[in-house]
């Protein structure tokens, strides 16, 4: 008896050098964010409330900042076909510089 097919899974999106360099980017603004954090929570009995509670709230909004910012990155194309003919017409430029 044959095994059944896995299910089809929907490709994701290849990710090129450039797009993987600004993810590292925002993994690694993302990790400074959590020390960042870590350490005013270390401090928090000597922090005025209200600094400490700023702090909380620009961590937050860095966090939000950097998940769009990546999820945008990382969503597939919305003119899938302007990208190819871009892309065509760069490959063409190369070949007749060459």
């Amino acid at each position: 008896m044959p095994k059944s097919k896995p299910p089809r899974r929907k490709r994701p999106r290849h990710v090129n050098s450039h797009e993987r360099g600004l993810v590292d980017f925002f993994d690694r603004l993302e990790r400074i964010t959590d020390r960042a954090e870590r350490e005013a929570e270390a401090l928090a009995d000597r922090v005025p409330p209200e600094e400490l509670a700023r702090m909380r709230a620009t961590c937050a909004e860095n966090r939000r900042i950097f998940a769009e910012a990546r999820a945008d990155m990382l969503a597939p194309s919305r003119t899938p076909v302007l990208d190819r003919l871009v892309g065509e017409m760069r490959r063409r430029e190369r070949r007749a510089s060459r």
